[in-house]
């Protein structure tokens, strides 16, 4: 057997990963360092694949989507389907007169229509964008103002889906478009109680105000709380993947067991 065929460490015992072999004249794992370099392939270029152009309402309503109002929106959808059904029992429930009716059922059926869209994104996995999360929540917003306002103002009792509407927007949004779509609920519901409202009602006009602000200000504390909590679940799990590579590494840099010797 000839040296140069000898000293080849294919011919020899090798480990798992390929970067050790054992010499029986020394007794001992030496590393690899005359192993050939895997033969060059040349690069296929792969073809990039034309963005198909965007239908639909996303396509003029912005790029932006938000992760914590992409978690939120679930929130939203459902307290909006609260909110029509709500408003559709109570319209035929004491209906006015037939032009009454026919206003609150087309503001009723078009915000089913667009939350019907939010949801089959939803369903797809293709949250909203932002910008049509914000004008989907002035339209709540814009329809529970014409209902209150068409059954009475003050005495409405259907000032109550403020609530289901201020859940939804302090749970997904920010802190700061929190406290602007609350701002602007209770300024146009004290323009309708100051208009409607006999002057004796004034405690029970602040206290509806104080309810609608506790309601935005609790559900946005909920939301930063788990918001932090997906964040530092999200980094423990990343560190927990680093620790495992790391320890993966160190394993394979290491030389194996010396075999006992044959007798």
């Amino acid at each position: 057997m000839s040296t140069t065929r000898w000293n080849q460490p294919k011919d020899h015992l090798v480990s798992p990963d390929g970067k050790w072999y054992w010499d029986g004249i020394a007794q001992e794992w030496k590393p690899v360092t005359n192993a050939a370099p895997p033969p060059r392939t040349a690069a296929v270029p792969t073809p990039t694949a034309k963005p198909q152009p965007v239908r639909g309402l996303s396509s003029f309503a912005g790029t932006i989507r938000s992760e914590d109002l992409a978690y939120g929106q679930t929130v939203l959808v459902w307290a909006r389907w609260i909110l029509i059904g709500t408003g559709l029992l109570l319209s035929f429930w004491t209906p006015q007169d037939l032009l009454t009716l026919q206003v609150q059922l087309a503001a009723i059926i078009a915000l089913a229509f667009g939350n019907f869209y939010l949801h089959v994104q939803l369903l797809r996995g293709r949250p909203a964008l932002d910008n049509v999360i914000y004008a989907a929540s002035l339209a709540d917003i814009g329809v529970v103002t014409a209902l209150v306002i068409v059954l009475g103002g003050f005495s409405s009792p259907v000032f109550i889906f403020y609530f289901a509407a201020i859940v939804g927007i302090s749970v997904a949004f920010p802190t700061l478009m929190t406290a602007g779509y609350t701002a602007l609920v209770l300024g146009i519901y004290v323009v309708i109680c100051l208009a409607t409202a006999p002057a004796a009602d004034g405690p029970a006009i602040f206290l509806r105000l104080l309810t609608i602000a506790a309601v935005a200000v609790c559900g946005n504390l909920f939301a930063r709380h788990e918001a932090q909590r997906r964040t530092d679940a999200v980094r423990i799990h990343q560190e927990l993947l680093d620790e495992i590579e790391q320890g993966a590494s160190s394993q394979h840099n290491t030389a194996p067991a010396m075999p006992a010797p044959q007798e």
